[in-house]
């Protein structure tokens, strides 16, 4: 019995390292290697099952509490890794209660390795045997097992929390999740990003240098031009880009013609996104919001904040519209469970939410979700609706989603085009992403059709959220089948690498015939601005910041920094530093700090705007 009860965590570390990194020999190796993190990842574990051991007078509880949450976790890891070629991040862990809607977007038949099994096998086995051992409680008596409970409860707090835990826990600055799990486990790796704090207070954050940024923001404002503001129309296609670029493919038709056509005659290029293979969600909000998905910390996201009176606070295109009178609608042709949206799109302005279940037209199916086609619909019904005033119609495409895999059609693409690197199943899996993105562009033809016959202005804005996660099977991805990335691991990849990666296409269209000028590279930080911009509408003084640092900065997240000039680094460089501290101060500000000038800075009524001369006689 002892000598189990001491020998069950350190199996159950070594099978989570296994599903981990998919090889018996390379997990042992870790373990001998890493001996202090492995130390660490023991007591907790072992002190963990004691206190329930304790208490319940069975081993068996206690073998149970610490083998089936970690294997499972282990075993989640493993496939967003395989999909999305990323860890689980600590901001993942507030979706667990969709994991089951999480995993229907996996590949069907998708194998788990040799390895998971193995590791499956072992901790089947390990709870077997524990089981066993429990045939008979423990001869205990209470006081006893009380005492030896608290005491375990009091060994593990001191294990976790004591200094020297720290110092172990503690990584580089700017560690990425997967560089933490390397160096401390994977367990131990997700506990380092969850004890980190949400974000740290910056040290350029002070009242004086809040109010010396409000006053130069506030000679920088000024009032737009009077004229008829647009409708707006902002379409974010799931995982849309320009297929023909990838190598070893040839087109005999034009898979996205109605997007070639439209960058023909309007504005348009590459979409710098925050995210890759996955997570649409932080993605829209780092556009609306303009704030850089790196600055929150580890434990959350820009959809995970954990106070939820900040989306009142922060800044947002949806909020800025509607201070000038725009009635702001969002359609998404899925539900509303994931990345929090039911609360987070009303809180950042959103005057109306339409989801799956609330569709007023003809609902039709394409890939196993609603249809590019029916969104199209939808978004014409809710314009046709429109009450007076301008209309911000924002609407959020499903049809192009993952899983791609051979049979997600019900017919092939009907697209004409040549890979010979790829046979049978592969093969499938391209034509279901051909599919989409056919359909993708077909509804953009619709829409464009559509708006051009309207007597009013539109302007649509057009463009895919990231690129898909194309996983073909172990250790092989599209990207990988066609030699677009040297490896499935993001890990593997450079800077440049990871930026190109990030990289899908947008298009900017209007039926009034302005002319406008877009860059050849849109960063999604910086959409909200451009945005308003191409409207001819007042910006707040924010999204001037916002602007202002695009000179230095187009895009900062976990081991990507691309600098204004659109070089990727993996960290921000010395010429960006400053704007980089100040933009997390002004962020700081408004979500955690004590608000300096939070409100001045989201004032989204021009009306309400600072009178400019006390601007600047205040400046003088």
């Amino acid at each position: 019995m002892a000598v189990f009860f001491c020998a069950a965590p350190l199996l159950v570390t070594y099978l989570c390292q296994l599903i981990t990194l998919q090889d018996a020999q390379e997990a042992l190796d870790w373990l001998d290697r890493h001996t202090q993190a492995v130390f660490f990842t023991y007591g907790a574990l072992f002190f963990l099952q004691a206190v329930l051991t304790a208490l319940t007078r069975r081993v068996f509880w206690g073998t149970l509490a610490i083998t089936l949450p970690c294997i499972l976790f282990s075993v989640a890891n493993h496939l967003k890794e395989t999909v999305n070629g990323t860890p689980i991040l600590a901001s993942d862990l507030t979706m667990t209660g969709q994991a089951g809607q999480i995993a229907a977007f996996l590949r069907p038949g998708m194998e788990l390795g040799r390895a998971t099994w193995q590791g499956l096998t072992g901790a089947a086995l390990l709870l077997i045997a524990a089981l066993f051992l429990s045939r008979r409680p423990l001869p205990q008596p209470p006081g006893r097992r009380l005492a030896a409970a608290g005491l375990s409860l009091s060994l593990l707090g001191n294990l976790l929390f004591f200094p020297g835990a720290a110092a172990l826990l503690a990584g580089p600055e700017n560690e990425s999740q997967g560089g933490r799990n390397q160096r401390l486990g994977l367990l131990a790796g997700i506990y380092s990003a969850l004890c980190s704090s949400a974000m740290e207070k910056p040290d350029t954050y002070s009242r004086n240098n809040m109010e010396r940024i409000l006053r130069q923001l506030q000679a920088l404002q000024t009032a737009p031009e009077e004229q008829t503001p647009p409708h707006i129309v902002l379409v974010v296609s799931e995982s849309f880009f320009d297929i023909t670029r990838l190598p070893n493919l040839q087109f005999y038709t034009d898979p996205i013609p109605n997007y070639h056509a439209l960058l023909e005659e309007s504005a348009g290029g590459r979409f710098l996104s925050a995210a890759y293979a996955g997570g649409t969600g932080n993605v829209e909000m780092e556009l609306f919001t303009g704030i850089p998905s790196a600055f929150p910390g580890l434990s959350e996201s820009l959809t995970t904040l954990s106070d939820e009176t900040a989306y009142h606070r922060v800044p947002s295109l949806v909020k800025a519209l509607a201070g000038q009178g725009y009635q702001t609608v969002m359609v998404h042709s899925y539900n509303d469970s994931l990345y929090n949206r039911s609360g987070n799109m009303p809180a950042i302005g959103f005057d109306t939410t339409v989801y799956d279940q609330d569709f007023t037209v003809e609902r039709r199916y394409a890939g196993g979700y609603l249809s590019d086609d029916t969104l199209a619909d939808q978004l014409i019904a809710q314009f046709e609706a429109r009450g007076d005033g301008p209309l911000f119609l924002y609407g959020l495409s499903m049809e192009n989603h993952q899983p791609y895999f051979n049979g997600k059609y019900d017919t092939p693409s009907r697209v004409d085009y040549a890979c010979p690197t790829l046979t049978g199943d592969a093969l499938g899996a391209l034509d279901a992403l051909v599919h989409g993105l056919h359909d993708a562009d077909a509804a953009l033809g619709r829409l464009v059709d559509y708006f051009s016959q309207c007597d009013e202005p539109v302007l649509l804005l057009f463009l895919g959220d990231h690129l898909p996660g194309l996983y073909l099977e172990e250790d092989s991805t599209l990207y990988t089948a066609l030699g677009v990335t040297p490896s499935p691991n993001t890990e593997d990849w450079d800077a440049a690498q990871l930026k190109e990666m990030h990289l899908t296409d947008y298009v900017v269209w209007n039926n009034y015939g302005a002319a406008l000028e877009a860059p050849e590279e849109l960063s999604v930080t910086q959409t909200g601005a451009w945005l308003l911009d191409w409207a001819g509408l007042w910006k707040p003084l924010w999204f001037i910041w916002v602007q202002q640092t695009g000179q230095d900065m187009r895009l900062y997240r976990d081991r990507l920094f691309v600098d204004g000039q659109g070089n990727a680094w993996d960290a921000p460089t010395d010429a960006s530093s400053e704007t980089v501290s100040l933009y997390r101060a002004l962020v700081y500000d408004i979500l955690y700090g004590e608000h300096y000038i939070s409100q001045a800075l989201t004032e989204y009524d021009p009306q309400a705007a600072p009178d400019r001369a006390a601007a600047d006689h205040t400046a003088d």
